[in-house]
């Protein structure tokens, strides 16, 4: 099996849940509609759905030879992380989002390693690049399960090596020119990086109940 099959197939297992939904805001109720449950829901949707975009922007730049492209990308990779890392500091502290951030990049860096080795044509490179992915995976889901008794490890890492097999799913696709089943990946990549996106508010909210 390889890795992109497995990602569809982790992606329909686990796409949506149950601990990952937060009660929808009623459109009637303006308190609810400006709760910090939905601002933090909204505010980590858009977090997440930048960190797919910008790289995806990185691997097609990549592909085309567009070093001047590639460079504003991952600079915007690195700045999304950071804002990433950086959500979690009031409810958990500074040290925590620095431990946040040491992972993120990690997760970039393999991720970006296989874009490399794709364009280079280094297969062995990919297959490191895919071990850390991997290995990577399972690092933030421990990290994420140990700073909240709602986020199960074992869910967390089959969401994460699902979204680690969409980008790997991608550069492949980048690579062969087949421009119709990336935008099937992107669809569902973008799909499963909002389930992620709302796992991680539902188990905030339920953690911090009186700051939300």
């Amino acid at each position: 099996m390889n890795i992109k099959t497995l990602a569809l197939l982790l992606l329909a297992f686990c796409a949506q849940p149950v601990w990952s939904q937060t009660p929808a805001a009623s459109p009637a109720s303006p308190a609810a509609a400006e709760s910090p449950a939905l601002t933090t829901r909204l505010a980590l949707r858009d977090l997440w759905v930048e960190h797919i975009f910008w790289i995806r922007n990185y691997a097609l730049a990549n592909q085309s030879a567009d070093q001047k492209q590639a460079k504003v990308a991952a600079d915007q990779v690195v700045d999304n992380a950071t804002k990433i890392a950086n959500s979690i500091a009031p409810l958990y502290g500074q040290p925590a989002a620095d431990q946040l951030l040491k992972l993120l990049a990690g997760h970039w860096g393999a991720v970006k390693h296989y874009s490399d080795a794709t364009v280079a044509k280094d297969t062995k490179g990919k297959k490191a690049a895919v071990t850390d992915l991997t290995s990577n995976a399972k690092a933030i889901a421990a990290f994420l399960a140990s700073a909240n008794p709602n986020l199960p490890e074992a869910t967390l890492v089959n969401m994460l090596s699902a979204h680690g097999g969409h980008h790997i799913a991608q550069i492949d696709e980048f690579a062969a020119h087949d421009y119709a089943g990336e935008a099937r990946t992107w669809a569902m990549m973008r799909t499963h990086i909002l389930a992620l996106a709302d796992a991680l508010t539902g188990a905030l909210v339920k953690q911090f109940p009186d700051k939300f």
